[in-house]
């Protein structure tokens, strides 16, 4: 069994012995210090050069994430806990999915030009789309559009620009 499918499952474990389920438990302050689980969480065709022990996609763990309801639902509440480290709720409506953004944004650490946790959101945006979570990423991308037009000083054009080619599933090389 591919690794990414065994940590998805529950079966497996990454590279440091962590599962899934102990990952999402992580506090905000793991998330934010620890930089090598994302890859598991949200991986991608090429190899990480922050984490080379993470694996990559390839067409068979693709075609399995998107056949399987089982693990888009876990990669659906890996999304949340994300935007909730984020400070951002998701919510299902009847269209599809919509990003709720908070009032009061002071307390979003990752509001700041070129924070590493842009490059988190490229990589969570560019994974959804290749594992069939793609309103999931709609929703996303037009949550983040507001928040970029809200607090343009937040965000710099490069990233702006790699998110949406995320978004599009185009190859984005943040």
């Amino acid at each position: 069994m591919h690794p990414l499918i065994a940590f998805y499952t529950g079966t497996g474990t990454d590279h440091r012995g962590r599962t899934l389920s102990g990952i999402l438990a992580f506090s905000n302050t793991e998330l934010e210090s620890c930089h090598d689980y994302i890859q598991w969480l949200f991986p991608l065709r090429d190899p990480s050069p922050y984490n080379p022990e993470a694996p990559t996609l390839d067409e068979d763990v693709i075609q399995a994430f998107q056949a399987s309801q089982e693990l888009q639902n876990r990669l659906h509440h890996a999304l949340l806990r994300m935007l909730q480290f984020y400070g951002i709720v998701m919510r299902e409506t009847p269209q599809g999915f919509e990003l709720l953004l908070p009032s009061d944004v002071s307390e979003l650490h990752w509001l700041i030009p070129d924070n590493h946790n842009h490059r988190r959101i490229s990589r969570m945006l560019a994974s959804l789309k290749m594992l069939g979570l793609e309103a999931h990423v709609s929703a996303m991308w037009q949550g983040l559009q507001k928040l970029a037009l809200t607090y343009p000083q937040a965000f710099s054009p490069a990233t702006i620009t790699h998110w949406r080619l995320a978004a599009m599933g185009m190859d984005s090389p943040m």
